[in-house]
């Protein structure tokens, strides 16, 4: 069937992307559906198929008299704000003191020698998002590129852009509330996103990441405030004043002991990390601890047999869990499990690439 054809109440699967679901409203180009879990996914109509319709698709004149065809022709595109983000599902294991809100670019394939990216926004928060995009111009005033709002921990797709002629600075605006509880209200987020062309062209530039299945270039546009101090430095700046504020311990993966030195040995607790944790929040400082964990994994991916023991202790087994299932999605081609219980007790999990 035609992607035009598609109307609330129909069963769609996705083109690229696993699961499908039910459609529950239509917004232009855009399609949302509710999955087996009830949950509302944006998708651009043409990434959609539709393998049974609803109820709700209207009837042939044969079955109506007069003028009714028209009126229920017109009766599904009136019908559809129903209140679902009145019932938007929460994810608990958010850190409501710290939202987060990406920019989200994939890799679109070619239109003819034009290298294309697919831009999405996403809401990792459990707040309702209000956003503007806009872009300044000579004259000093704003042209809208983009706006709308977001649900809680959504993501939506809003356009396919040509990649070299993304050298933009994109002004963006957030503004964040959510409708089934009170709230500690935040000022509105005011950031200027700048974005370089070049990146998208860099091998290795999308990279895996928690809300896509395929590879994307993602930039924060709440900003914690470690991203903030470090936002404006280089990699290798940034690691020079971490380490000499005394806040990096290493920049390499310790080795193990002298009896194994063919085992790479990479402690996670925060305190072998940062020496200073003040202002950090217990989200920020998981974060901190499963970025160097992928960092570690993805520079050893193609060392075939290298063994890497993480040591993330017991404590309330969080960082252990979130270790795990990181080694059971993205790292699934890899075998691991419990390391030497004599050395690590139960706090240690070795990883055989």
């Amino acid at each position: 069937m035609k992607n035009t054809d598609i109307r609330p109440g129909d069963k769609v699967r996705f083109l690229n992307d696993v699961g499908g679901g039910l459609v529950t409203r239509v917004e232009g180009k855009i399609v949302y559906v509710e999955d087996e879990i009830g949950f509302e996914v944006p998708m651009p109509a043409n990434e959609i198929v539709v393998i049974e319709r609803g109820e709700t698709a209207p009837q042939t004149s044969s079955s109506s008299k007069g003028g009714q065809p028209v009126e229920q022709l017109s009766a599904p595109q009136e019908e559809p704000e129903m209140e679902e983000d009145d019932v938007a599902e929460t994810d608990e294991r958010h850190d409501d003191r710290n939202p987060r809100f990406y920019m989200a670019f994939l890799d679109g394939g070619h239109q003819g020698d034009k290298q294309m990216v697919d831009f999405h926004l996403v809401n990792d928060s459990n707040f309702y998002c209000l956003f503007l995009i806009v872009e300044m111009g000579e004259d000093g005033l704003a042209r809208e590129l983009y706006n709308g709002r977001i649900q809680p921990n959504t993501k939506e797709s809003l356009d396919q852009l040509d990649a070299s002629k993304l050298d933009v600075s994109w002004h963006v605006q957030v503004v964040l509330y959510r409708k089934d509880k009170p709230f500690a209200l935040f000022d509105p987020v005011n950031e200027v996103m700048k974005i370089k062309a070049h990146k998208f062209f860099k091998d290795h530039a999308f990279k895996n990441n928690d809300f896509f299945y395929d590879r994307a270039v993602l930039l924060p546009v709440i900003k914690n405030e470690l991203e903030r101090q470090m936002e404006n430095l280089t990699k290798q700046e940034t690691r020079k004043v971490l380490r000499e504020k005394g806040e990096l311990k290493s920049s390499t993966p310790k080795t193990a002991k002298k009896s194994n030195p063919d085992i790479i040995e990479v402690d996670l607790h925060i305190h072998e990390l940062l020496d200073d944790t003040r202002g950090l929040s217990n989200a920020d400082m998981l974060k901190l601890q499963t970025d160097r964990f992928k960092e570690v994994m993805e520079e050893n991916q193609k060392k075939k047999g290298q063994k890497i023991v993480f040591i993330h202790g017991l404590g309330n087994g969080t960082l252990k869990h979130e270790v795990r299932r990181l080694l059971n999605t993205r790292y699934k081609a890899h075998n691991f499990q419990d390391a030497s219980f004599r050395e690590y007790g139960y706090g240690a999990t070795m990883v055989i690439i």
